[in-house]
């Protein structure tokens, strides 16, 4: 077909394919135009993702980022590469991927520590900035820690906590399985929001902690729900309340402490986060992966067996969540003073 005097004809392939034909060196001036960043958005993915994982393989954030990569591959056409890069507080695994290249190949399953309690714990001494450094993508989960008490403990509820602490200033101590985590700051923000004074032992470990609170060697524990609730229910120890903002679906029967004290929440989350600077139609793409992973009733299966509660949302929802969680914990460590070390 005949085309018009002066016009140049500009073949354009689909972008998968990588490339453009051209006719004209106007046209090649064009598509040598596209930005990198564009270039990374048309192809995504082309290559495995990476999820970089800040605790050791056979773990509970293991077991929910896997579980999430398996059902994202799908969507994305792309295998997810599990990396797990355990140590330093998480801090190894945040500066992987806040050096990487921001083109989604490389992404970060992280959530509390590193993007809120870390910041507050070491503040000005971190290697990175939470929100300077990372593209929020999607949330990925929540779970309440459980509070819960030794047979020989007299109270069996929170208000029963906080009055027995307040008639033995001092003298109740409550594990953790180690500090600068949820669990841990479960605990100050008890103390700030009740003005109650309790001693903190920390453990390598919440098997350690919970062994002594089963054999009577402390008083009570902060730990994850779904370890605490086998033993709660097995009649070892005893459930005072959850930590998240309302009950748990893995055990309504057990009260929140924001019952007792409104407003008070203390909960392990994960999302996946990028290097700053990727593409937006990038992050658009793993976030609709991820969401519609977290609404496959498979997935959501198993996330609820192991007492974790999906969540999905925007990048925005995620970003105004680490921009909450960092406000929470500032405050809590400059009330109490908590320490990581």
């Amino acid at each position: 077909m005949p085309r018009p005097s002066g016009v140049s004809m500009i073949l354009i392939f689909p972008a998968r394919r990588g490339y453009c034909c051209h006719l004209t060196g106007m046209a090649w001036a064009c598509c040598m135009a596209i930005s990198p960043l564009t270039a990374w958005a048309q192809a995504f993915p082309s290559r495995p993702v990476r999820v970089v994982i800040p605790f050791p393989a056979g773990g509970p954030t293991d077991f929910a980022a896997r579980a999430l990569g398996a059902e994202m591959a799908a969507e994305l056409g792309q295998t997810l590469v599990m990396d797990n890069r355990g140590g330093a507080a998480g801090l190894i695994a945040a500066q992987i991927v806040a050096s990487s290249a921001p083109d989604g190949h490389t992404v970060l399953f992280s959530g509390a520590g590193a993007f809120g309690i870390n910041p507050a714990l070491f503040a000005g001494r971190l290697p990175y900035d939470a929100q300077r450094d990372f593209t929020p993508i999607v949330l990925v989960n929540a779970s309440p820690n459980l509070l819960t008490a030794g047979s020989r403990f007299a109270g069996n509820s929170v208000a029963d906590l906080i009055r027995i602490a307040r008639e033995n200033p001092g003298k109740l101590n409550i594990g953790v399985g180690s500090l600068g985590t949820t669990q841990h700051m479960a605990v100050e923000l008890l103390k700030m929001m009740t003005g109650m004074q309790v001693t903190i032992v920390p453990y390598k470990g919440a098997a350690l902690a919970m062994q002594d609170l089963i054999g009577g060697n402390i008083d009570l524990l902060s730990d994850g729900i779904a370890s605490s609730l086998t033993q709660v229910r097995a009649g070892r120890i005893k459930a005072l309340a959850v930590t998240s903002a309302a009950r748990a679906a893995a055990a309504p029967e057990i009260p929140a402490v924001a019952e007792t004290l409104p407003g008070f929440s203390a909960v392990a989350w994960f999302g996946l986060f990028g290097p700053a600077g990727m593409p937006r139609s990038v992050v658009q793409t793993l976030n609709r992966a991820a969401n519609a992973a977290l609404d496959k009733p498979a997935l959501r299966e198993r996330y609820t067996k192991a007492g974790v509660q999906p969540t999905g949302g925007t990048p925005e929802a995620a970003a105004a969540h680490v921009a909450a969680e960092l406000k929470r914990w500032a405050a809590v460590v400059r009330v109490t003073g908590a320490k990581a070390d």
